[in-house]
């Protein structure tokens, strides 16, 4: 019998995981199974956490570090297509261009693109969690400004 949960071979009839203590009972294993099917009615986009900021349109949340993830791998591999697309285009023309491009001219390019978009999406992240800060600053400050009701003179 394997655990479910992280994969484990534990004897027949074990009631818990060897390897990381997991409930092994037929009914649990058939209730975890029972809400994995449950996600088929769910959205696409709300599968993947990090593409609800996509379809947020209040613009109440800021850019999860989950995107940003995205993105920065996004970038590596369009680095990467540049690169290629530049080694290519340079054997189509000569074979020194080609040379050329494939020893130097393409890791310049993919090491450039890939520091290029590290800082733009560091600096993106930095102003979101300015915006953050600040908004929760502004929040401690009305909290602050407000009269404790202690000092309140009723007149009763």
């Amino acid at each position: 019998m394997f655990c479910t949960n992280c994969g484990a071979s534990n004897q027949n009839g074990a009631n818990l995981c060897v390897n990381c203590g997991e409930s092994l009972a037929d009914n649990w294993i058939e209730d975890r199974l029972s809400r994995l099917r449950g996600l088929d009615g769910v959205p696409f986009y709300s599968k993947f956490g990090f593409l609800r900021p996509l379809v947020d349109f209040s613009f109440r949340r800021s850019v999860p570090v989950k995107m940003m993830k995205f993105l920065y791998i996004l970038s590596i591999l369009c680095a990467g297509l540049m690169a290629l697309a530049l080694i290519l285009i340079g054997f189509d023309t000569s074979l020194w261009i080609g040379r050329f491009a494939l020893l130097l001219g393409a890791p310049v390019l993919f090491l450039l693109t890939v520091i290029f978009s590290r800082v733009v999406l560091e600096m993106i992240l930095v102003v979101f969690r300015m915006t953050d800060h600040a908004a929760e600053r502004e929040g401690l400050k009305v909290r602050e400004e407000a009269e404790p009701t202690e000092s309140i003179q009723w007149n009763v």
